[in-house]
C-alpha cells in the first residue's frame, strides 16, 4: 500500500525535524540519543513502505521531496559502501552519509569544527 500525499508530507516534516535534532545532538556528542532518534525515523520510513526491514529501498528516491530523497539516497549509498566491521550496516554509518549529504550540516555544522 502506497502512502498518501498527506502521509508523505508528514514524513518529510518528521525527517526534517529529526535531521535538525540529529545535528544538534552531534554538536553535543550525544551519539546514543542520535541512534535512538534515527531508529524511530527509520521505523517511520519503514511504516510508510519506503524501505523494508533490511533497509532496502522499495521505491525510487527521485519521486520524493528533498529531505526524504536525501535520506533514501543516503541509505542506498551507505549499503553500497564497503564495510569490513562485522559486515553490518549501522545507524552511525547511515547517519554519516546522510549528514554529509545535507546542506545545513555542510554549511552550518562543518565550518564550526574548524
Amino acid at each position: 500500500m502506497q502512502p498518501t500525499s498527506e502521509q508523505l508530507q508528514a514524513l518529510e516534516a518528521e525527517i526534517t525535524l529529526t535531521l535538525h535534532t540529529l545535528i544538534d545532538l552531534e554538536l553535543e556528542d550525544a551519539y546514543s540519543d542520535m541512534s535512538t532518534h534515527f531508529a524511530k525515523l527509520l521505523a517511520s520510513v519503514q511504516t510508510a513502505n519506503l524501505i523494508d526491514y533490511k533497509l532496502d529501498l522499495l521505491v525510487n528516491p527521485d519521486l520524493f521531496a528533498t529531505e526524504t530523497q536525501i535520506l533514501l539516497k543516503s541509505l542506498m549509498e551507505a549499503k553500497t559502501r564497503p564495510n569490513n566491521r562485522h559486515k553490518l550496516l549501522t545507524h552511525r554509518m547511515i547517519l554519516k552519509v546522510w549528514l554529509r549529504k545535507n546542506q545545513r550540516f555542510t554549511n552550518e555544522y562543518l565550518p564550526q569544527m574548524f
